[in-house]
């Protein structure tokens, strides 16, 4: 797409040696109009926020576009007199973003659920781009040492703006009034799960509920509220176009480090937590008591380490933490570690094509989990159960599973909440555990004014 002659963008850098609140500058920049489309991701000890956008690549249901500068570049991934997709559209991403004229580039953003059309009978998918990374101008990472700016433009205004000490604002809370009229519906396709599972067709899959509020989400207040009562592996905060979210994710779906050694890590067993403490020790006991919540989590780990030896040199694969405990506002999980080191001739795209979606969010086998969720599911998943976070030029990423959040789509925000079904699944439980999970936001919604 771009002549080998162009000569490559260069952000300018500049280290700060303050600290700053992350909610409260990337206000600032918000309200100085610095920064229009955004995302803040927090996680592993920084910050990161990025702002406004200089590239952008974005995969709908039968094409990928490439937008650079007012540039477009589009590939169709459909034949032309028909509607069967012969490309691949994370191997065209790859290529694609590699022939972006920028130096030392990182893109955030998502792949949406609904990317697994494109590998497997899974059918849903929504009207947004099912997946979407935007290369920003501008770019804090934010530790405890100070800030590191990355930007294209002029780094004066980024500056002025560290020097702005505004408060962080008050927000309330207005969680929607649920009546619970799906619970018949979703205990009965539990139901149909289960059976299947007892026939021998799989061995898990996890159902997923969807419950809709129309209005306009106000992101930072929702983000703000979510970070007191919540805490999270990962932590995101984003609006990109009519796609918005704010999450806290347990999970981590995919992180490639400079090493290139890849590491997933399932979270697959759940207890709720409880205030009084007697009672939420024994739901922990529980975790490494019942036989269902062991399985569960035995058997994603099973097919985690399968998919990372399928990816890795096999002398460095290893599972770190096996079956630790992960406490959460609202519940808590089994979690381990999976992770090796990359063959030679693997990316962080193979790892991705290999791991997505999380094993957690779809089932064992993947191929027929995906069957059954496309079967029982009657909405798309959109965002939900995708990856959230980062990818760069140096082949390094971090992508959480997008749980545990809010996604607004047009005027329309999205909950979505499910449950990992096995041959010992009680419909009711899982119901309620699904109940639990889609708390941890329901609970935290702040609408904007109208």
């Amino acid at each position: 797409m771009f002549s080998t002659d162009t000569q490559p963008l260069v952000y300018h850098e500049l280290f700060v040696p303050e600290t700053k609140d992350p909610q409260s500058l990337l206000q600032n920049l918000l309200d100085i109009g610095l920064f229009s489309s955004y995302m803040l991701y927090e996680g592993d000890g920084q910050t990161r926020i990025a702002g406004n956008t200089l590239a952008s690549i974005a995969v709908s249901t039968d094409t990928v576009t490439l937008d650079y500068l007012g540039e477009i570049e589009s590939r169709s991934l459909a034949e032309p007199l028909g509607t069967r997709i012969v490309g691949d559209p994370l191997q065209q991403v790859e290529k694609m973003l590699a022939s972006l004229p920028i130096e030392n580039w990182t893109a955030y953003g998502y792949v949406g659920f609904d990317m697994a059309r494109f590998y497997s009978s899974y059918s849903k998918a929504i009207e947004q781009p099912l997946l979407y990374f935007s290369i920003p101008e501008t770019e804090l990472q934010i530790t405890d040492k100070g800030i590191r700016i990355k930007s294209v433009k002029s780094l004066t205004k980024i500056i002025e703006a560290l020097a702005i000490e505004s408060p962080l604002r008050n927000y309330t809370a207005t969680p929607p009034t649920l009546d619970f009229a799906d619970r018949e519906d979703y205990q009965t396709k539990v139901s149909e799960m289960v059976e299947a599972i007892q026939a021998g067709h799989l061995h898990k899959a996890i159902i997923a509920r969807s419950v809709k509020v129309k209005g306009q989400m106000d992101l930072l207040g929702t983000y703000r509220l979510g970070t007191e009562s919540n805490n999270s592996a990962r932590s995101y905060c984003f609006q990109f176009d009519d796609v918005s979210a704010v999450g806290f994710s347990p999970e981590i779906l995919m992180t490639v480090d400079a090493d290139r050694f890849a590491i997933t890590n399932p979270l697959a067993g759940t207890r709720p937590r409880s205030e009084n403490l007697e009672r939420d020790e024994q739901l922990n006991r529980e975790l490494f008591t019942d036989a269902k919540e062991v399985k569960e989590h035995a058997l994603s780990i099973w097919l985690a380490q399968d998919e990372i030896t399928s990816l890795c040199v096999p002398e460095t694969v290893r599972v770190f933490d096996f079956m630790e405990v992960k406490q959460y506002r609202c519940v808590q999980h089994l979690s381990s570690r999976v992770g090796g080191e990359l063959q030679p001739d693997k990316t962080l795209w193979d790892a991705l094509k290999v791991l997505f979606p999380g094993i957690t969010v779809s089932g064992i086998n993947k191929r027929s989990a995906l069957e059954w969720i496309d079967r029982l599911e009657t909405e798309p998943r959109g965002l939900y159960a995708g990856g959230i976070g980062w990818i760069d030029s140096r082949g390094t990423a971090d992508l959480a599973i997008a749980i545990r959040s809010a996604y607004q789509y047009g005027d329309t925000i999205h909950f979505n909440a499910g449950a990992g079904i096995v041959a010992e699944s009680v419909p009711e439980n899982e119901y309620v555990e699904s109940v639990n999970k889609m708390n941890t936001m329901l609970t935290n919604l702040v609408l904007k004014s109208e």
